[in-house]
């Protein structure tokens, strides 16, 4: 996107709707989550409690998210480690809101506010970084301001800042369903289960007709578990659609957040009063049948299940078996996600076969799963005082996070031993910086061109995780901390 979007709409966001508290800059445990994946891949979670670990992190804080005198501790356990030359508090600490400009932009950037105060941060990085590896002799004695240590250093902090762009605690989504532990929302918008094959048994798939059976509310008020076997004479039944606007489903509310949610209304609600089984394929409108869902689970996930269902029908007037389950965890009001499971009976599953669990989600907006309150998460919204995840045309002079990271992922990994996994990432990523820098340079909608971008941001993430711990494990000063 040029701009991430303009200053001026977030004083209409304010005006027009219901008001909007950002997360503060920044969110501690979700940038540990995703830098250390960046780092270690899949090994991360074992790899948290590791000391050198903790004191990288600790460092990578004190850097990029210290404020408002927090974060003594780390400087105490970086002194503990015997990092060269820790300040002290006060020789680093900034205001929270001068954060985003001191620590969201290039890593060469000129903090005017106080250059020495930003350039002390580096160093804590640098110096620790420089005390966990060994880059050689002179390195060490000396430190670095360049070569693989500078790198490794930006490549942690470039890391965080993509972490702020994700905007999303996966610990905040996680679920489970009939045992299955399901992983938080990184990104993918549903997750298969059972491997893509629905739970109906042989009696449910013999028992061919046109029935919808709704669970009814519990004791929280909460819809329950939504079933049918659906056939043509209903889901081609043009009846009116009923007003459910007085329906106000459990944890419902009116949150709106313009240019961060899609509505083609204009409207951008968080929620909408999802149906379980679609109204399209026969569903009722009543309460029984509605749930709190965020925009993006109705209309971007459920809705093209919807439509290949109702396709399948028309086109064949085979049967489909329909389930939908909303999953709560404990006693929350909205429901973590839903699982949809369908089954065309007459082919045995050929034509239509799904058992999918999809993310009651909206990327940017942290949701109280409790309680339905909602914030926004991202915290460079609408900011011009950060470095954009892409920007057209990029240069020295107007860079965005690709194009500063690529330059220091070549320092790390462009030698003979990891040539070829370096390429191949390096081809992922220019795929992903050309789709991006196109993102919004037709003036589309701003919340669609924020949808597709967070959607590039994750796809970015993923190759990073996927490329850089295979090429950080063949370089000898990794191997001197991690074996």
């Amino acid at each position: 996107m040029i701009k991430r979007i303009t200053a001026f709409c977030l004083s209409l966001v304010l005006v027009s709707s219901v008001p909007i508290t950002t997360y503060a800059a920044c969110n501690n445990q979700q940038s540990e989550t995703y830098v250390t994946q960046i780092i270690f891949g899949d090994n991360a979670l074992q790899r948290q409690s590791d000391d050198n670990v903790k004191l990288l992190m600790d460092a990578l804080y004190l850097c990029s998210e210290q404020s408002d005198n927090l974060g003594q501790e780390k400087l105490d356990n970086l002194k503990l480690h015997k990092v060269r030359k820790v300040p002290s508090l006060s020789n680093i600490n900034i205001k929270n809101d001068c954060l985003l400009d001191c620590s969201h932009n290039s890593w060469e950037y000129e903090y005017k506010n106080n250059v020495e105060v930003k350039n002390t941060r580096k160093k804590i990085l640098n110096n620790s970084v420089n005390k966990v590896f060994d880059f050689g002799f002179i390195n060490n004695l000396f430190g670095s301001s360049s070569g693989k240590c500078e790198s490794f250093s930006a490549l942690l902090y470039y890391s965080h800042i993509l972490s702020d762009y994700l905007a999303s605690d996966p610990s905040e989504t996680t679920a489970n369903v009939k045992g299955k532990a399901i992983e938080g929302y990184s990104g993918q918008p549903y997750v298969t289960i059972n491997g893509d094959k629905p739970y109906f048994t042989a009696q449910e798939k013999k028992n061919i007709g046109s029935y919808y059976e709704y669970s009814g509310m519990d004791s929280y008020g909460r819809c329950g578990v939504a079933y049918a076997c659906l056939d043509k004479e209903e889901v081609t039944k043009s009846s009116p659609r009923k007003s459910i606007t007085r329906i106000t489903p459990s944890g419902w509310s009116f949150d709106k957040y313009p240019n961060i949610v899609n509505s083609d209304a204009g409207a951008a609600f968080l929620y909408n009063r999802c149906h379980l089984i679609a109204h399209g394929l026969g569903g009722a409108d009543d309460k029984n049948n509605l749930i709190t869902g965020t925009r993006y689970m109705n209309a971007d996930i459920m809705e093209p299940l919807e439509s290949d269902v109702m396709d399948y029908i028309k086109k064949t007037g085979n049967h489909v078996l329909y389930r939908v389950t909303p999953i709560y965890k404990s006693d929350n009001l909205v429901a973590s996600g839903v699982q949809m499971e369908a089954y065309s009976i007459e082919d045995s599953g050929e034509g239509v076969c799904f058992n999918r669990y999809c993310y009651n989600v909206q990327p940017g907006v942290r949701i109280n799963y409790m309680n339905g309150k909602s914030e926004v998460s991202d915290v460079t919204f609408e900011k011009d005082n950060v470095i954009p995840f892409a920007t057209y045309n990029p240069s020295e002079q107007n860079p965005d996070l690709i194009y500063e990271m690529k330059k220091h992922l070549k320092i790390l990994f462009d030698d003979p031993d990891t040539k070829m996994t370096y390429d191949s990432m390096i081809s992922q990523i220019d795929a992903i910086a050309t789709d991006a820098r196109k993102v919004g340079i037709n003036d589309e909608n701003p919340a669609k061109c924020y949808l597709e971008t967070k959607e590039l941001e994750y796809e970015y993430f993923e190759v990073l995780k996927t490329y850089v711990p295979m090429m950080l494990e063949k370089q000898e000063f990794f191997k001197s901390a991690f074996q």
